[in-house]
């Protein structure tokens, strides 16, 4: 079974590829914004992890949300994590469209998929103890 550790890992290897993706290279916004959900799905899962002992399992983007509220219940990170959980809702309903439809989403999209990424990887890593990982 993954450690947070390991999800950990996993959310920053696709947070800079999504990075390097999306900067550097016109014409690669889709697999960008592709590899920024991998990362927050990661990361997630990392959260859940390590304050829930348990990651989210399945298919169910609702079940991921849900796992995330229930990781972070009776924490320091509990109102966030209301907040983190519709962002993580939010983020995943574009999963299709960026992975699967085979069509370029509008820069102002991606943009906005890409900013939300970042911000819930940053509220991953402030809940995570990264230094020790």
């Amino acid at each position: 079974m993954a450690t947070w550790q390991d999800r950990w890992r996993d959310a920053e290897g696709f947070r800079r590829l999504a990075e390097t993706g999306y900067d550097r290279k016109p014409g690669y916004a889709n697999p960008a914004a592709s590899n920024a959900l991998m990362a927050v799905i990661a990361a997630n899962d990392a959260v859940c992890l390590h304050l829930g002992r348990r990651q989210p399992k399945g298919e169910s983007h609702i079940q991921a949300a849900d796992y995330l509220k229930s990781a972070c219940k009776g924490t320091q990170w509990e109102k966030e994590a209301s907040e983190k959980s519709r962002q993580l809702l939010a983020m995943l309903r574009q999963k299709t469209a960026v992975q699967y439809l085979g069509r370029p989403l509008p820069a102002d999209r991606i943009e906005t998929l890409m900013k939300q990424a970042e911000r819930f990887i940053e509220w991953a890593r402030s809940v995570l103890p990264v230094a020790e990982a």
